[in-house]
């Protein structure tokens, strides 16, 4: 097996002071909406295509700004990504929530999520305070390293 280093998206949507989370049921917890980047893809298109994948293709994607830059790496799992959350916006909002994702269709759906109410099965854990802080005080920095959080 060879290897790599992914490079991936995770979408930060807030509508209402809601943010839009994917669920799974296999593990009980939430993480943020995204996906591997493929080759080619900036990280733009990427995020348009995981919106299209896991919302509809009804709905458009708004890229704002990258938020944060994590490493995520779990080598017991031979896993190592460069995740990028990326602040952006949607056009609808009709027929996301409890929406399945196709891809793991008994597994993940779509969620919207009080940001003052985060679950404290949202992965990765630290990053909930720093997020609802940043909120508050409208996303003033860009493209921060967070590291390896959890």
């Amino acid at each position: 097996m060879e290897l790599k280093i992914k490079p991936r998206v995770r979408l930060v949507i807030i509508k209402d002071s809601k943010i839009l989370l994917t669920y799974t049921k296999d593990g009980d917890f939430y993480f943020y909406i995204g996906g591997k980047m493929e080759f080619g893809e900036t990280l733009e298109e990427t995020c348009i295509r995981e919106v299209h994948e896991e919302c509809g293709e009804e709905i458009n994607f708004k890229f704002e700004k990258v938020l944060y830059i994590r490493d995520y790496i779990d080598l017991s799992k031979d896993e190592h990504s460069i995740e990028f959350y990326m602040l952006g916006e949607i056009d609808k909002t009709d027929g996301i929530e409890e929406k399945i994702d196709e891809e793991y269709p008994d597994f993940h759906k779509q969620v919207w999520v009080e940001l003052n109410n985060l679950p404290s099965n949202l992965y990765p854990k630290s990053l909930s305070k720093k997020l609802k802080k940043d909120f508050e005080q409208n996303f003033p920095e860009q493209g921060q390293y967070l590291g390896p959080i959890d």
